[in-house]
């Protein structure tokens, strides 16, 4: 869906270099300016359609049961930060918010206290099925990420950080090789081995650049340690990478010394085995 691209200038650009998985997560302002928990704009109304559309498949993107407490939070701080109503109910907060969510539970476990999501509305996942995250914790949902040891090892103080003390920020980047905002892994999609057919189709521009788009997840928590429960919220948003490039000076170089700087297990994690070589050239002559 074009129409619900983010213009490429309103894109975070977080990149780091040496790229390593790590939290980076910041506490969002509480010093009188209303929480950054939610990013509404002009395009609340694709997403509001894209969301329609995988809700049609809701088995896979909408699990468990929610909290009534819960979703009302959910609305009332919606209301309070961006002005607009939504009812207090699953759908309506899927559908009218441009945010997916998770909500998690505390729950009491051989002595200790463990979060674990116990119900997800995500229409938009990063080619992650939500049905397999069901009653996981922290741990085991990002077990499958490479290079995860900075996470886990981390994994207790930012369940207790973001999800029992204050709302935090963080912004996860990727490259893929289209621009739905829907990637679930059981969709065909435009994949790597068709954007490279693309480039070098008679009449292509040559270059794969041009077929790829970058990706971020806002990614912000809403603690509700009364209730004790926490909320994920995932906010995507996608442009094409060459136009994101030239938002700013110096981007394509940083960008390939980012992609440079990744192991061998996250480049094979994020499917980029194939092409990461020849992006980084392409990003030199940029």
């Amino acid at each position: 869906m074009t129409d619900s691209l983010t213009p490429a200038a309103d894109l975070p650009w977080t990149l780091q270099s040496p790229f390593r998985m790590r939290p980076g997560l910041a506490r969002l302002p509480e010093d009188g300016a209303p929480v950054a928990l939610f990013r509404r704009d002009a395009l609340a109304p694709a997403y509001a359609e894209g969301k329609r559309a995988a809700l049609a498949q809701r088995e896979r993107c909408q699990i468990g049961t929610p909290d009534p407490q819960v979703l009302r939070a959910i609305a009332q701080a919606y209301a309070a930060q961006t002005g607009v109503d939504l009812a207090a109910e699953a759908d309506g907060l899927a559908v009218g918010m441009q945010e997916d969510f998770v909500i998690l539970h505390d729950e009491e476990e051989a002595g200790t206290t463990t979060m674990r999501a116990r119900f997800l509305s995500v229409c938009f996942p990063s080619n992650w099925a939500p049905a397999e995250k069901l009653g996981l914790d922290f741990a085991a949902i990002h077990a499958p990420v490479a290079d995860n040891a900075l996470l886990q090892t981390g994994a207790r103080g930012i369940i207790d950080m973001a999800f029992r003390q204050a709302p935090m920020l963080r912004h996860v980047w990727l490259l893929t090789p289209n621009g739905d905002l829907a990637q679930h892994p059981e969709t065909r999609r435009t994949r790597w081995e068709d954007a490279l057919a693309a480039a070098d189709a008679p009449g292509g521009s040559g270059r794969l650049l041009d077929q790829v788009f970058f990706r971020v997840e806002r990614q912000t928590t809403l603690p509700l340690p009364a209730l004790r429960r926490g909320v994920f919220f995932i906010r995507v948003m996608a442009a094409p990478l060459a136009g994101v490039l030239a938002v700013a000076p110096g981007r394509a170089i940083e960008l390939c010394e980012t992609l440079a700087s990744m192991s061998e297990a996250v480049v094979a994690y994020r499917g980029m085995t194939a092409v990461r070589d020849r992006l980084c050239a392409e990003l030199r002559r940029f």
